[in-house]
This record gives C-alpha cells, structure tokens and sequence, in this order.
C-alpha cells in the first residue's frame, strides 16, 4: 500500500504542475494579446501649427450691393502665369473648384512671391443669378492683405449698374426674325445708357459653331464710370494684363481709366450661348461729358477717341478691339461700337506699366503710429481706383495709371483721417494723418477642429476679420501659428471677429477686456490632409 501511494503521489504531483504550467501559459497568452490590442497613442491630443504654404491668400466673394458673401456656391477658375502653383487650404492642387460658402482659402507653392518677382493670377468666378468677374493679383509678399470680388446681382443690381432684359425670337435656322433693340434705363444712379440693335435676319451661333434657335433670353447690363458703387463691381478689375493693347503690345500689363463697361448675354432655354453673330451688331453707349480724357487732360468731347476692349466672361481675359469715336447726340456724347462676337465690352483708356513710371507710386505716412491700423481708397481723378488696408507707414503702387490721383486715409472707426492729391501718382509722396490717441489691442487666438477626429488639435495661420458691431468698417489681422493680435480697438466697445472658412461663424469680443486671450474656433472638413 505504501509503495502504491507512494507511486500515485509523484504522478498527483505532476499533473497539478502541469495544470497550474498550463492555466499560467493560458494566462501569459492572454496578456500577450491584451498588451497587443493596446493603443500607445490612445488618450493623447495631437498638437499641429497648420499651413499648407508660405504664401497664403484669401479672398471672398461678395454681392456689390449688399457686401455680403454670397449665399449660393460660387465656380471658381483659376489662369495667368503661377496658376499652376496654386494649392487649396487643403494643400490639393488646382486651378478649378466649387467654394460653397464664397470664400477662398489659397496657397502658392515654391518661392514666396517678392515686389521684384511678384506671382500673377487671375482668378474668374461666377455664381448663378450673378454677371460673372474676375480680378488679377499681383502677389508680392507671402500674407498679402485679403481680397474682395463684387458679382452684380441680375435681379437687384448695385446702384449705378442698369440690367434690361428681354426676348429675342430666332427661326429654325438660327436667325433673328425681325429688327430687335435692347436699351437699358436710366435713373438717379444711372445717367447713360446703352442700346443694343440686332438687324433682323442675323445668325446666331455658339461656341462650337452650331445655330442656336428658339426664343432667346436677352440681358444687357452697363457700368456707370461715375459710381463708386459700379466701379468697384468693375468686371476684372482695373490693372491687369491685356493679351493685345491699342499700342500694338502684346501681353501686356497696366491699368484702364474707363468710360463705361457693357456686357450682353444671349442664351436659350436649352442653355445653348449666343458667341457669334453674322453679321455686326452695334453697340450705342452715351458716355458721361463730365469725364477727363486722360490723354487729353481735357473733358470728353466730340471726336475723342476711346479705345475699346472686349472681355471674355469666362476666362477673364481682355484683347483690344478698335478705337470708338465720340459723337455729340442733342445734349449727350454717344459711341457706336459694332461687334460679331459676344462678350463684355469696355471703352476705356490704356496705360502699359512702366511705359512712362518704371518707379512705380508710393506714399509715406507721418502721425500714425507703427502697427496701428488704417484703410485707404485710392481715387484715379475722380474715379475711385482701389481701396484697402495697412499697419504699415508705407502704402505702395507699383503699376501706377498716369493721371492724378488721391489717396483719402480712414481710422479703424471709419473717420476720414488724411488725405492727398498730387498730380501724378508716379513718384513718391507724403501724407500726414491725425491718429486717434485711444485704440487699444487685444490678444486673440485661432483654434480649429477636425470634424472627424477629436485627437488633433490644430492652431492654423490666417487672417481674422473683424468690426465694431453696428458698423461696416472691417479690419483684418494675420494670425501665425493660431496667436496674434486685434489692433485699434475702441475701448469698451463689442466687436464680431472670425475666420472666413466655410462660412463665417464670428464671436463676440469686448475691447475692455484686459486679462487673458479670446478664442476663435474654425472647423475643418475631412478632406484637409491633416484630418486624414
């Protein structure tokens, strides 16, 4: 019995061992794969300075008559010759895209741009119940101030712009059944105006050649030359590159000094575009009497002559035409342009950059103190040019137009502050402003967010605009890395500041708060690299 136990007992032993071997391998498995399935990285928040390229541009897209960013999408296009160095704020190359909220958020690749080696872009944008524009940048710096474009609205224009539609009745083959005359009205804001005869029995054809048939739509829409208003809606802008001038350049830059635009549209319900008409159809623009000739110096009079370019809608690009003389019509100056293709139509006078001012404009500001924050307009005659922003004590013209000029200076609160009329604006000037003693700045911060992540926490560089509410009067200010500062604020008084990203979703911030840093959080889609 002994000796059995005995050898029973070692065997007891063994098994037990190998059980407890066994359930303690089992385990050791089991933590093996436990620390397998563990997330190193679980629970941390990724910190990011988010900036797709050292050249950042922004710009927004705005009814002219409301200055509100549009509310429908806006197709925007994108040509001259760095249009091939353009990045989205999601760091994808393109030169064509749809901006749902108006606003466009821009990098350039390679070299930051310089005053010496600026970068060149136009960029054409269009939204549907809107006469498509354009505008061309000289970019020269890497955060150069934002940019605006102005759409005229079809069905509520700004003031100085008048719109006249009407129906235009074709046969089978594409020709216009009867005489048809198109004249656009005038009004308090809107003194001349523009009438457009089609003779009847005339073909109309698209782009590709084919008739196009049906009752047409017709729009004519004109461009006053005297309001501030229409002049800022101006389609493409005022300096900008020609692919032909009436001097005989070819790819040209420099600035029109304009007398009126026109643009004509024709189109049936099957969306077919008039281009082409077979024989010429005239154009009878009066022009404002008050204007100065600029190559004159005199005011506009019968048999000046007016050059006359047409602008392509949808690629923004302007060729010179011919020369249209001015005609006195009872008490009014009148051209006649006749045209066989369809597109905008400007009588304006050219100046090549360079051609008479290699220099270039400039003015030096005395009374303002560095960093504080001013707006300019910048009046070519009496015409308004170009208007913005600085925090400099320097504001530049490096394409300069030829005549006089005046350049009016506004505090942030919009109170005229300065102003300066020289004869020429080639050249260097100084202005002298009266600053006021009381603005104070405020510290501020950018934060964005992925709206597919919670782990990445983004502080991007961009610029923040920004108002006393109540007001019109926007400022904007450059945020790097998410941290910066809103200048020339009123004491104690409310402003809205944010981003304009995929809309504009601003806070509300008191300048009397003196402790501690406001945030402004901006969302970022799915799409930008960084949320990927």
């Amino acid at each position: 019995m002994t000796i059995k136990n005995y050898t029973v007992w070692p065997r007891l032993v063994k098994g037990v061992v190998m059980t407890i071997a066994a359930v303690a391998l089992g385990t050791a498995c089991q933590d093996l794969k436990d620390i397998q399935k563990l997330d190193p990285l679980k629970g941390v928040v990724f910190k990011i300075n988010y900036e797709p390229s050292p050249t950042a541009l922004q710009g927004l897209v705005v009814d002219a008559k409301t200055g509100e960013a549009l509310s429908v999408p806006v197709q925007v296009n994108i040509y001259g010759p760095d249009a091939s160095r353009v990045l989205t704020y999601e760091g994808v190359a393109t030169t064509s895209f749809k901006s749902p909220k108006a606003d466009l958020f821009l990098g350039l690749k390679g070299v930051v741009p310089t005053t010496a080696k600026p970068a060149e872009l136009r960029i054409v944008v269009d939204a549907p119940g809107y006469i498509a524009s354009s505008i061309y940048l000289f970019v020269d710096k890497a955060k150069p101030e934002p940019f605006e474009i102005r759409l005229v609205k079809e069905n509520a224009p700004v003031g100085g712009v008048a719109i006249k539609q009407d129906v235009v009745e074709t046969s089978a083959t594409g020709a216009v059944k009867s005489d048809e005359t198109i004249t656009t009205p005038i009004s308090a804001s809107m003194t001349t105006s523009v009438t457009v005869q089609i003779p009847a029995n005339t073909q109309l054809k698209d782009a590709k050649g084919q008739v196009v048939t049906g009752n047409l739509t017709a729009q004519v829409a004109t461009f006053s030359s005297r309001m501030e208003s229409s002049l800022q809606a101006f389609p493409g802008g005022f300096t900008t590159r020609v692919n032909k001038d009436d001097q005989g350049g070819a790819n040209v830059v420099g600035t029109f000094t304009t007398a009126g635009f026109v643009s004509i549209e024709l189109a049936n319900a099957s969306g077919q575009v008039v281009t082409t008409f077979s024989q010429p159809v005239t154009v009878n623009a009066t022009v404002d009497n008050t204007m100065t000739n600029p190559e004159t110096g005199q005011k506009l009079k019968s048999g000046d002559l007016i050059p006359v370019f047409s602008y392509n809608e949808l690629t923004g690009e302007w060729v010179y035409e011919r020369d249209a003389a001015v005609k006195q019509s009872s008490n009014v100056l009148q051209v006649a342009i006749p045209i066989t293709h369809l597109s905008g139509y400007s009588l304006s006078f050219w100046a090549p950059s360079g051609a008479s001012c290699a220099e270039g404009g400039q003015w030096t500001i005395t009374g303002k103190p560095d960093g504080k924050p001013l707006n300019w307009t910048l009046y070519n005659g009496d015409q308004i040019y170009q208007s913005g922003s600085t925090a400099g004590n320097t504001i530049s013209f490096p394409r300069p137009f030829s005549g006089a000029a005046r350049l009016d200076l506004f505090s942030p609160d919009g109170k005229q502050i300065g102003t300066s009329t020289v004869s020429k604006l080639c050249g260097t000037h100084t202005v002298s402003v009266v600053y006021p003693v009381n603005l104070i700045d405020l510290d501020v911060a950018i934060s964005a967010y992925c709206e597919n992540k919670s782990d990445v926490q983004i502080t991007p560089s961009a610029w923040v605009k920004y108002r006393k509410l109540g007001t019109n009067n926007w400022q904007q200010s450059f945020l790097t890395s998410g941290k910066g500062k809103l200048v020339g604020l009123e004491p104690n008084a409310d402003y809205e500041a944010g981003v304009q990203y995929n809309g504009f979703n601003p806070i509300t911030i008191n300048a009397g708060q003196n402790t501690g840093t406001r945030m402004i959080e901006i969302k970022f889609s799915k799409d930008v690299s960084i949320c990927q």
